[in-house]
């Protein structure tokens, strides 16, 4: 090359780097580069051996964390249940027949692509097995077909605009379920397995991009599905979910060198109500009873700060025009509602904020206050009589001691039926509650105190181990009862409401109710279904459980479980180094 051509070449390259052109025949590297700061951390996980591999068919609870690392859904819920697209592009429909349309270009492990086929598979299998984690949620397709390539068309039977939020279903490749190992899936990590050992590396495949920080997990095998809170306790385990408002017999709190998260749910906690005892069929007296209770003390005390207090059965609450959602006790609204006056309800109020008519305890209309032990319980003496803190007996406005009514002395013959502030009961319940649980039967404890607390009302409660428990509510023997159930993500109450409902104990029957129910799923507008709820009370909603996931103590930054997905946002997770982790402290995170 001569030297003329030399200089010309050497100009236009220097153009070039001037105006950010490329040279013919030189291409930009614009491959996105990982830059993460890769943790050499043990990570351990718990596999119970005995499970399926099949991602749908798998009902252990123990490879749940398992499921979530290596599978992936259409959708998966935020913390408000919202359903944030994974496998789908997008959708359209009208509440009965919906077109998912799926994202191109996703990638099994095994390096074959996602197509319609895949879903229709993975959810036939759902639909065709009863026992799947996932069948209820499918129990109203009609038909599911392949509508092009990436397209799957579903409808329902019953019309349903919440019905994405069903569909976090784990999907796995066509075929690959009875391959006699993992069922091929989409999500950032893939199965290794080495003889005994199995471990789960990244998966280069993935759509999502660069994983976080942990690229490689152990997977901790178990032989009984009682043995991963131990392994956790030892250290094998790295991270894991239990229930913290749980039964006598199981552990809640774990302690040490850990982190807790709190991640909300859809498992309600109500009052059950008897809809043929003649005192509970006027709305507002069951609207009275919801008024009087303190929800937010009761979660923050005998729930053990992992709940979230609800008027309305959803979570989050839903702000509706004309509904309060205060969830304090309004003992002087409840008495105006027993007795008529209903625009003493500040129905008006949708502030969650304290109400002016309640304090740390609970009050009555005469201003009688009523002291609590730690376990919730009122503070009386020997005699069945309030007491302060101090132990002297409380005295009404007439300076006379005051009576507990549900103390062993009301239940003599003799015993005078008035209430804490001596005046006549015109409403006297029972409160039927599982003795097997200690958090709930000092919750129950401390509703009866707060139902109490309002001038005319006893309210006393009944325990009863967990079999006999059940039974009395499916008889119809109770007055009210404390409930608890995990309703579906999308927020279903047709077992509760409809007529013959599978959880309709109290034999509760609106057909207004119903087709005001019907329509709001069908459009996806809830709030005339909500006010309508809030003025009847079919039965009371108290708070929605938190479930907590431990993590070993600094293990990763950027830790954030979503309800169903601890992996969700796992490629924002990053490395934290030994000065970081010996300068925090331990407790709870959130």
């Amino acid at each position: 090359m001569s030297w003329k051509k030399r200089a010309l070449a050497a100009a236009l390259a220097g153009l070039c780097l001037l105006s950010g052109c490329t040279l013919p025949g030189r291409q930009q590297d614009d491959t996105p580069r990982d830059t993460v700061d890769v943790s050499d951390a043990y990570f351990g996980l718990a596999w119970y051996k005995n499970g399926t591999l099949n991602p749908v068919t798998d009902t252990d609870s123990v490879n749940a964390m398992l499921r979530e690392a290596l599978y992936e859904g259409l959708f998966e819920l935020t913390s408000d249940f919202t359903p944030q697209n994974v496998l789908c592009e997008g959708y359209s429909g009208d509440g009965t027949t919906f077109t998912f349309t799926l994202k191109q270009g996703v990638k099994f492990w095994s390096g074959q692509t996602l197509t319609a086929d895949d879903v229709i598979a993975s959810y036939r299998a759902a639909m065709d097995n009863a026992s799947s984690p996932y069948h209820s949620r499918l129990a109203e397709v009609q038909s599911i077909e392949k509508a092009g390539t990436y397209q799957v068309r579903i409808v329902l039977s019953s019309p349903n605009a919440a019905f994405p939020r069903l569909l976090n279903i784990p999907i796995y490749r066509e075929g690959s379920a009875d391959s006699g190992s993992f069922a091929d899936g989409t999500g950032p990590y893939v199965p290794v397995e080495n003889g005994s050992v199995c471990t789960l590396e990244k998966n280069e495949n993935w759509h999502g991009g660069f994983l976080g920080t942990i690229r490689h997990i152990t997977l901790v095998g178990i032989t009984r599905a009682d043995a991963a809170e131990t392994s956790f306790r030892t250290g094998d385990v790295s991270v894991q979910r239990s229930a913290r408002i749980a039964a006598d017999d199981k552990a809640t709190v774990i302690g040490g060198a850990v982190d807790t998260y709190q991640t909300p749910s859809t498992t309600l906690h109500y009052i059950g109500i008897n809809h043929a005892n003649e005192q509970l069929k006027n709305a507002n007296v069951r609207r009275a009873l919801s008024a009087a209770l303190g929800r937010r003390s009761l979660c923050d005390t005998q729930l053990q700060t992992f709940a979230d207090p609800a008027v309305l059965p959803v979570n989050p609450q839903q702000q509706v025009s004309g509904v309060s959602l205060s969830t304090d006790a309004d003992v002087a609204g409840a008495y105006a509602l027993l007795h008529g006056d209903e625009s003493a309800e500040n129905t008006s109020d949708t502030s969650d904020g304290p109400s002016q008519d309640t304090a740390k305890t609970d009050a009555s209309a005469e201003d009688i206050t009523i002291y609590y032990a730690d376990d919730g319980t009122p503070l009386t003496d020997g005699d069945g009589y309030y007491i302060d803190e101090d132990g002297d007996r409380v005295l009404n406005a007439d300076g006379e001691p005051v009576l507990d009514p549900s103390a062993g002395a009301s239940d003599t013959e003799d015993a005078p039926q008035t209430d804490a502030a001596g005046e006549k009961i015109t409403l006297s319940l029972r409160l039927l509650v599982n003795s097997d649980n200690a958090f709930k039967v000092a919750a129950a404890e401390q509703l009866a105190a707060s139902w109490n607390a309002i001038e005319g009302v006893s309210v006393t409660v009944e325990q009863a181990d967990y079999a006999a428990c059940v039974e009395r509510i499916k008889e119809g023997s109770f007055d009210l009862y404390y409930g608890e159930t995990r309703l579906m993500p999308d927020f279903d109450l047709r077992p509760l409401l409809m007529t013959g409902g599978s959880l309709n104990f109290g034999g509760y029957s609106s057909p207004d109710m119903e087709s005001t129910l019907l329509a709001a799923r069908k459009s996806g507008d809830m709030s005339a279904f909500y006010k309508q709820f809030a003025e009847e009370m079919p039965f009371i909603p108290i708070a929605f459980e938190r479930n907590q996931v431990v993590i070993r103590k600094n293990l990763v930054g950027g830790f954030a479980p979503a309800p169903y997905n601890v992996f969700l946002g796992q490629q924002n997770w990053t490395r934290v180094y030994a000065s970081e982790s010996d300068a925090a402290t331990d407790g709870e995170t959130q």
